[in-house]
This record gives structure tokens, C-alpha cells and sequence, in this order.
């Protein structure tokens, strides 16, 4: 019974990470000289601070928390984040031999993501 609960609740959170990921994208598409690729940014910067704060506050050991922690990591930001996406944009913009977004691009989403993981774990280990 806890595999159908596990697996109902990643599902559930999946797609409210996927609704959140598509809001973000089409967003970020939308602001006047805004592109998908700041929209796939934002969404993997803001999973790995979510995944940093997450981390840093372990819910606990019961398994309720286990289940919401499961929830939270594998299935909102999983399916919120997207390295697909990310290696698919930056080979496409290598391919069009825009050498200089691509590395902004990719630096960002890396170093950026990075950061946000390391500053927000910070914070949050400091507020406990």
C-alpha cells in the first residue's frame, strides 16, 4: 500500500511541477524580448534553491514526511526542472553557432543552479 501512496503522490506533485514549469516558459516567452530559454532558466535555478531549502529542512523521518519529501523531489521538481530541455536548447544554439549564448546559457543554468542550491541550503540550515 505505501508503493500506491508513494506513487500517487509523486504523480500528483509531477503535475503540479509541470503546470508550474509551462506557466513559467510561456511567461518568459511572453514578456517583449523574452525566450523559452529564460523560462528554462528560471525553472531550474528556482528548483535547485527549492531543492536546496528541501534539503536543508529534513521534514523529518516518519512516513508522512518521507512521502512529502519523495513528492516534493522526485515528482514537483523533477518534473518542474529539465536538463532535456536544457541540453536541447543549448545544442541547438551551439548548432546555429551562437557560441556566446550558448555559453551564457550554460553557465547560467550551471553556476546559477549551483549557487541557488548552495545560498538557500545556507539560509534555511540558519533559520533551523
Amino acid at each position: 500500500m505505501t508503493t500506491c501512496f508513494n506513487l500517487a503522490a509523486i504523480a500528483i506533485a509531477g503535475a503540479t511541477g509541470s503546470l508550474c514549469r509551462y506557466g513559467i516558459t510561456a511567461a518568459a516567452a511572453a514578456i517583449p524580448g523574452g525566450s523559452s530559454l529564460y523560462g528554462t532558466t528560471l525553472a531550474n535555478v528556482l528548483g535547485c534553491a527549492l531543492l536546496g531549502a528541501i534539503t536543508a529542512l529534513h521534514l523529518g523521518d516518519s512516513e508522512a514526511m518521507e512521502r512529502v519529501t519523495l513528492a516534493l523531489r522526485v515528482g514537483f521538481l523533477g518534473s518542474l526542472t529539465t536538463f532535456s530541455t536544457f541540453a536541447s536548447e543549448s545544442a541547438t544554439l551551439a548548432g546555429e553557432g551562437q557560441w556566446v549564448p550558448t555559453t551564457t546559457y550554460v553557465l547560467a543554468n550551471l553556476v546559477i543552479g549551483w549557487a541557488a542550491f548552495v545560498v538557500v541550503s545556507g539560509w534555511v540550515k540558519g533559520w533551523a
